[in-house]
Formats: C-alpha cells, sequence, structure tokens
C-alpha cells in the first residue's frame, strides 16, 4: 500500500508535527509514504532529514492554476493507492483535480476552518468559503477531535463520512534533554532555584490567546516574587507583548525567547518548567500538551477544541474557560505552591497520553481506515 500526503510545504506547529510523526510511523508499519508539496520550507527539510521522499511542484500564489495539470498528472503516475490532503491549499487544488483523479481522495481536519485565517480578514472572507466548499466535496474526513466531528455535524457533514483519529506522540524513544543551566542559557533566562518557572509554548497570534497569559502573569507578578514566566514562539503579537511587558514593567519576570526549533530544547522546556499553560480560544488536538505530557509537566489549559477529550481537569490537568486570566492565575499558583498536586497531575497526565495518544496508536488508526477506503474504491 502506497500513500501519498498533499500538504502545502510551507506548514507549521501541529499540523507539520502531526503528519511527519503519522508518516515516519506509517512507515514502520510497511505502507510506503511520499510527500507532494508545492512549496519548500521547514516542513520540507525535516520530512527528508527523517528519508521520507518529497516531490514540490511550485505554486506562487493560491490563484495560480497552472500546477492542476502537473498535480493531476503526478497522482496519477506515481503508483499511490490514495492521496491523503492536509490543509486548505490541498483542499482547494483538489477541489479541481479530483475527478480527473484514479484514486481516492480524503483530508484531515487539523483545526476550526472557519477561524484558519481569522487574523487576515482579507483571507478569511476569501479563502473560507472556499475550503468551507472544498471540504464538502470529500466522502472522508478525518477529525483530530470529536468536537471537530460534532462541529462538522452541526454544520450538515454527514456522520458517516467523519472519522475521528486522535494526535499522537512517541512515548517509546527516551528524551534527549540538555543540564538546566544549558537550557536556560540557551533562552537567556536567569535561572533561579527559589523559583517556579511557568511557561506556554505557541504561535503568538490572537487566537493562541497569548494576551490572556500575559494578564496572568500580570496578576501574579503583582503579588509574588516567586513565579516568573517564559513564552516560546514568534508571530504577529511579538511587538504587542513586548510592549505589554515593558508598559507592566515585567522585563524581569517574563521572558520572551522566540521560536526554538530544536527538539532537544523543546524537551528541556517541558522538563525544566514547572507549570505548562495553553490559553487559546480554539484548539484542535494540540501537540504543545501531548509533548508537555511526555515529560510529565503539569498543565492548565483552555477547555476548547478537544482538549477536554485529552486533559481531565483535576486529574492529569487544570481546565479554565478561554479569555479568564484570574482563573488561569487560581491554578497556576495553586499548582506552584502545591508541589504534590503538581507532581500528580503530571504523572497522570503522562499516563493518559500514553495510554490514549501514542503515535503508534495513530499510524494504526489510520492504516485500518486506509484498507477500507481502498477496499471500498475497487469494488
Amino acid at each position: 500500500m502506497k500513500i501519498l500526503h498533499f500538504i502545502s510545504g510551507g506548514d507549521s506547529g501541529g499540523a507539520k508535527t502531526h503528519v511527519l510523526t503519522l508518516l515516519d510511523n506509517l512507515r514502520k508499519l510497511n505502507i510506503e509514504v511520499e510527500l507532494l508539496c508545492i512549496m519548500e520550507g521547514v516542513f520540507t527539510e525535516e520530512a527528508r532529514e527523517l528519508g521520507i521522499p518529497v516531490t514540490i511542484i511550485p505554486q506562487e500564489k493560491r490563484w495560480d492554476l497552472s500546477v492542476l495539470s502537473k498535480v493531476k498528472k503526478f497522482i496519477n503516475n506515481c503508483g499511490c493507492d490514495l492521496v491523503h490532503c492536509h490543509g486548505a491549499r490541498a483542499n482547494y487544488i483538489s477541489l479541481f483535480i479530483r475527478g480527473g483523479v484514479k484514486v481516492p481522495m480524503i483530508t484531515t481536519l487539523h483545526s476550526d476552518y472557519k477561524l484558519d485565517f481569522k487574523d487576515n480578514p482579507r483571507k478569511q472572507l476569501i479563502y473560507t468559503p472556499i475550503n468551507a466548499f472544498a471540504l464538502r466535496r470529500y466522502k472522508h474526513i478525518l477529525a483530530v477531535t470529536k468536537a471537530f466531528k460534532y462541529m462538522l455535524m452541526l454544520r450538515g457533514f454527514k456522520e458517516e463520512r467523519i472519522d475521528v483519529i486522535y494526535n499522537g506522540i512517541d512515548f517509546s524513544q527516551e528524551l534527549q534533554t540538555y543540564d538546566m543551566y544549558t537550557f536556560f542559557k540557551n533562552i537567556n533566562v536567569p535561572h533561579d532555584l527559589n523559583k517556579k518557572y511557568v511557561g506556554i509554548a505557541a504561535r503568538l497570534f490572537a487566537v493562541k490567546g497569548v494576551n490572556v497569559f500575559l494578564d496572568m502573569a500580570k496578576i501574579i507578578a503583582d503579588k509574588r516574587e516567586d513565579i516568573d514566566f517564559i513564552i516560546l514562539g514568534n508571530g504577529e503579537m511579538w511587538q504587542q507583548c513586548q510592549d505589554f511587558i515593558k508598559g507592566n514593567k515585567l522585563e524581569n519576570r517574563v521572558y520572551m525567547a522566540g521560536q526554538v526549533t530544536d527538539p532537544v530544547m523543546m524537551n528541556s522546556y517541558y522538563k525544566y518548567i514547572d507549570v505548562n499553560t495553553l490559553t487559546s480560544y480554539s484548539e484542535s488536538f494540540p501537540y504543545a500538551l501531548l509533548e508537555g505530557a511526555r515529560c510529565k509537566c503539569a498543565t492548565v489549559a483552555t477547555a476548547v477544541g478537544g482538549i477536554p477529550e485529552m486533559i481531565i481537569d483535576g486529574d492529569s490537568g487544570c481546565l479554565v474557560q478561554s479569555g479568564d486570566s484570574k482563573a488561569l492565575a487560581e491554578c497556576v499558583e495553586m499548582l506552584c505552591d502545591k508541589d504534590d498536586i503538581r507532581i500528580r497531575y503530571g504523572v497522570n497526565f503522562y499516563e493518559r497520553a500514553k495510554e490514549n495518544f501514542s503515535s503508534q496508536a495513530m499510524a494504526n488508526t489510520h492504516r485500518k481506515i486506509y484498507e477500507k477506503i481502498i477496499k471500498e474504491n475497487v469494488k
């Protein structure tokens, strides 16, 4: 069985992690995989480092339809049994070529498609309706959370067309980390053994609720000196975050470490912070939390998207309503003050994620769905 995965190639964050993790684990099941992309980027570089075959058919702009015949020809000649699409760009192209492709095409819904372009009104006006129409043309959609499946059903998608497959992460390998001194030095954050560290790793866009994290940090910093805060990530809100920190005189309490791409540094981050947070207004099934779970890091997150399916509130973490910086601050302080609860939540989250959200389970479920769809197509 050969599966061709079609994705833009400029992806970052959870979608990048998901696809590369999936392809790497599908190969372990003796499934041949290949990537088709329309641009180069960190995603394609990392795919090649993993030994995954990558083909680029460049598309300069979304309206460049000259790629359609090239993509269709490649799919029909590459020997694949199924095309698995990811993201709006791939969905858009598949809309035009599906009738001329000889094998079934499916897609994964990694996010709420109505919010994908929320930070760009022009793109939201143009591309959101196109992506919505393209999604309705698929006979099979994979959703990364039950919440997304129910969302699609409420929007008129038929239940039998939707399968839920949770994101997965590898728990089988021993994680490499730097020593504590090296980690804090590399992100330019002073380390104090008498302090607790609370972090967020996210793209700095409005939907990630970084403003809520900053409000929480101010609430805590105004009344105590023993908790500091770390932000990992880049994005259009970088300057806004810097201005907030400077305006509230938090330069020595809230540290912006920028984008971290070294996986050993990311493992170290989750190992050495005391509380991991995610303050999004909308989410899918975030790897930023699964990676923390793998390091047994206590977590506070907003109860949006698939997060309540991942974390049991009061057992494997704390859940708060989106936008509620006061509730976030209360949970963070509680975990920083009560070592026994913080450690227990981290261990419970690790055990829950290892049992239910492993990359091996994710790949096995994909294989079963691929086999079913390919068999139906032969009929």
